[in-house]
């Protein structure tokens, strides 16, 4: 027996770690999400707790996406870039606690510990997710490993956008959020977006499930979108004008001639495809808004309230990343 497999061996038999060898409250976590959630599509809500740079403490919801399949010790969750509120205070503090309430169960779990942000390749942020060893490990050089996780972390980010419902979907295509006052209606007429990123990788193949490429972006009533026929020169304009500002290739000037602008630094084949489908135009303006909030846990705490006396188990880490679990007084 090797010392690794002598220290795997000493750490399980401490239930420090599970049988897929994340620690063991990888597990008991995913458990109580299966047991409370289980196939439901409705959306999961937790609280964040953290504060400013100037002190000042924030509480704000943020919504739970998926756990990362790669490594049980990080949890997924959603962030638009126009939510400044929620972006300005990870920006400004990457610690932070979350309290996950399972409403069946009758337990709940706090944990602390810090986040990152994986944004479209466009988008500028801070706490870029870390580079994961497992992922990276065929190379030395950390400028390789680094670029290897980024083309992890962003096909994660593609991969958890394709599984959103087209409602959510919409929503990355509204004003920022929180804003005053409250946009027009015009503002929120994307209600359901099918994914596009399919056309992105045929070149213009057509949609094997959506049918007329025209549907894809869905107004109020169920109808197509107005705003999506591309036989609308000035919803073409429009898009193409908006696409430029956000993908930051508008010409210096501030021209308003859009048509004339390139769209982005992108193969002719994939141009193309936006300038003959506003809606595809669209698409791409919600899924660079759309990132991945990656949440590592450091300490977590979990109450169960069912049994009586109530259980409270504490699982800490140190600076070497071992995890240490301990039984407190409820």
């Amino acid at each position: 027996m090797t010392s690794l497999q002598a220290v795997e061996r000493t750490l399980s038999e401490q239930n420090l770690l599970g049988p897929d060898g994340w620690p063991a409250w990888t597990q008991v976590l995913q458990k109580a999400h299966r047991t409370n959630y289980g196939r439901s599509e409705d959306p999961v809500y937790l609280h964040l707790a953290s504060k400013t740079r100037l002190g000042a403490v924030t509480l704000q919801a943020v919504q739970f996406q998926d756990f990362l399949q790669e490594d049980g010790r990080y949890l997924l969750f959603q962030l638009s870039i126009t939510d400044q509120n929620l972006l300005s205070t990870i920006q400004s503090n990457q610690v932070g606690q979350l309290a996950w309430q399972m409403p069946k169960s009758r337990e709940y779990f706090h944990l602390t510990g810090k986040f990152y942000i994986c944004s479209a390749p466009r988008q500028v942020t801070r706490y870029a997710p870390p580079v994961l060893p497992h992922v990276s490990n065929t190379t030395e050089d950390l400028a390789a490993q680094r670029q290897i996780s980024n083309q992890f972390w962003e096909a994660k980010r593609l991969e958890q956008w394709r599984k959103l419902p087209p409602k959510t979907r919409a929503s990355y295509t509204w004003p920022m959020t929180g804003s005053l006052p409250r946009g027009p209606a015009s503002a929120f007429q994307c209600l359901a977006m099918e994914d596009m990123t399919h056309l992105d990788q045929g070149f213009g193949s057509k949609s094997s499930a959506g049918g007329n490429q025209r549907d894809s972006v869905m107004s109020q009533d169920g109808t197509p979108n107005p705003m999506s026929s591309p036989s609308s020169p000035s919803s073409v304009s429009s898009f193409r004008s908006r696409w430029n500002v956000l993908s930051g290739t508008a010409g210096a000037t501030g021209g308003s001639d859009a048509d004339s602008a390139p769209l982005s630094p992108i193969s002719a084949a994939q141009n193309k495809i936006r300038n003959d489908n506003p809606a595809k135009i669209l698409h791409d303006i919600a899924l660079d808004n759309y990132c991945l909030l990656v949440f590592k846990p450091l300490d977590i705490v979990h109450f169960e309230s069912s049994p009586l006396p109530p259980k409270r188990t504490i699982y800490t880490t140190d600076t070497a990343g071992q995890w240490a679990v301990n039984e407190a007084n409820p």
